[in-house]
């Protein structure tokens, strides 16, 4: 406890540090073009205060979460496959690289032109970013995996089943969870790129509507409010929910 004072005591003069540059550049700009940390607080407060506000929000998430999904599924299952099957990684390492270097707005802007004005749109977008991260990650992590022990799997008789489920992926876990972090990071931002160009809803509709105001004030409030959100997600949910996984494993970083 007493050697973490010292990182929370700079973590806390950091951040007021921060704010004070960011109150002292605020004043060279109207509060519409760069609002300070009170004015951001107003428009939260301005934000928030309407009821519409969280269905707006909701639908965002709603997205976020069919893509982080679906991506985790898909991206799963092929980097399992993969690290398991030679001839699989070599017909489907090229698809992944390819798919890595698309360019994301290419996908939002096929997104519209093949589903429209539809949910459908940023959630197809936000999977073929996504998942072959995705991918990646399982894939590594699953030629890491230790050969021996399913060998010795295989000699009491353990079926495929069984050492998927109680051998293979015990040891994938940390992977998993990395994916899962990086995936949630990804998605929303796609997300929002793909709702600004093919739906009529969700944050990113916000952000697009306030933009063509010249309103950069409620586009931070919009932006800050939901990043603040996302990483409360994180922290709150998946690395509480890793740290219970992961409990019985002695602490390295002191």
């Amino acid at each position: 406890m007493i050697k973490s004072r010292p990182g929370l005591v700079a973590g806390v003069l950091t951040l007021l540090a921060f704010v004070l540059l960011w109150q002292l550049v605020s004043l060279l700009f109207l509060a519409a073009f760069l609002p300070g940390p009170q004015e951001l607080v107003q428009r939260l407060v301005t934000v928030y205060s309407d009821p519409s506000s969280y269905t707006v929000v909701w639908d965002t998430l709603r997205r976020i979460i069919l893509g982080l999904g679906f991506s985790m599924v898909i991206g799963g299952i092929a980097g399992v496959i993969m690290g398991l099957h030679r001839h699989v990684e070599a017909f489907l390492d090229g698809w992944i690289m390819v798919l890595l270097t698309f360019p994301a707005i290419c996908w939002a802007f096929l997104g519209v032109l093949w589903f429209g004005l539809s949910d459908i749109g940023p959630v197809f977008t936000t999977v073929l970013i996504v998942f072959p991260f995705v991918a990646l990650n399982v894939w590594e992590g699953t030629k890491a995996i230790d050969k021996e022990v399913i060998d010795m799997a295989k000699v009491y008789k353990a079926n495929r089943h069984l050492i998927v489920r109680k051998v293979i992926i015990p040891q994938l876990m940390p992977y998993l969870f990395s994916s899962m972090r990086i995936a949630l990071s990804l998605s929303w931002k796609i997300v929002l790129v793909g709702e600004a160009f093919a739906v009529g809803s969700g944050v990113g509709q916000m952000l697009v509507f306030h933009f063509q105001d010249t309103r950069v004030d409620m586009m931070l409030a919009w932006g800050v409010s939901f990043m603040v959100f996302m990483v409360l997600v994180d922290v709150l949910i998946f690395r509480s929910w890793e740290r219970r996984v992961f409990r019985w494993r002695h602490q390295v970083a002191t």
